[in-house]
């Protein structure tokens, strides 16, 4: 009887203590900010499509003297061989479908190749544009202005987004006439995760044009977000 007693004395002890912790009052803010920046690198990502109708080879040999003029053309406007890199490589038999006679039939070799390119001058876009049309690529599959290392650009926006959520939460407590205490704990938003920061430019390409009418890029900016989450004590 006695350790019950004991038992029953131990937990109505710590019940007791329980009930006389006061739980934390907190208020939780956000803070965002944000900078402007210019992109830095311009990607340009050519295509060259050859087709023969009866040779893969002959398709091939075609393709790989012209993709060559076209390797050779832009690195000649200045570009470093480092920043031309071939992304894509395909050969394949082409087919269409007979419905007269319902059946396949074959007509030839497509042999398609892409070449990327970095610009890190960004007035050298359109020479590299204009310089990879006139050497003969059949298509311009992007046009892309970035700013190829966003995290240099960013803590500027940090320390504002949290003297943002700081003002914010004087504020606030000031209203609700409660005292702001220490911060118990801070978490960052990094939208996107910490890729390249990408805006697309569409380009129309006709291989008639002359170079006076070649398109005019504009690489624009970027607004580049940091947003802060703290939650603070308050009494």
């Amino acid at each position: 009887m006695r350790n019950v007693i004991l038992v029953f004395l131990a937990l109505f002890t710590a019940a007791s203590a329980a009930a006389s912790v006061k739980p934390t009052r907190t208020l939780a803010v956000t803070g965002t900010a944000e900078v402007s920046v210019k992109p830095d690198i311009c990607y340009i990502s050519f295509g060259v499509e050859t087709f023969n109708k009866k040779s893969a080879r002959e398709a091939y040999r075609i393709n790989s003297e012209v993709m060559t003029t076209l390797s050779a053309s832009v690195l000649a406007t200045g570009i470093e061989a480092k920043d031309v890199q071939t992304s894509g490589f395909s050969v394949a038999p082409q087919y269409h479908y007979d419905n007269d006679n319902r059946r396949r039939v074959f007509d030839g070799y497509r042999v398609y190749h892409s070449l990327d390119v970095n610009v890190r001058e960004l007035n050298q876009a359109s020479a590299v544009l204009d310089a990879g049309m006139d050497a003969g690529a059949t298509q311009v599959n992007h046009v892309t202005f970035a700013v190829e290392n966003p995290k240099k650009h960013t803590s500027n926006a940090r320390v504002e987004a949290v003297r943002a959520a700081h003002a914010k939460a004087l504020t606030m407590a000031d209203l609700a006439g409660v005292r702001l205490g220490k911060p118990i704990s801070i978490s960052e938003n990094e939208p996107g995760g910490w890729g390249q920061y990408y805006a697309q430019a569409n380009v129309a390409v006709d291989r008639a044009a002359s170079p006076e009418e070649s398109a005019g890029l504009q690489p624009g900016e970027f607004k580049l977000t940091r947003t802060v989450y703290i939650t603070y004590e308050i009494e």
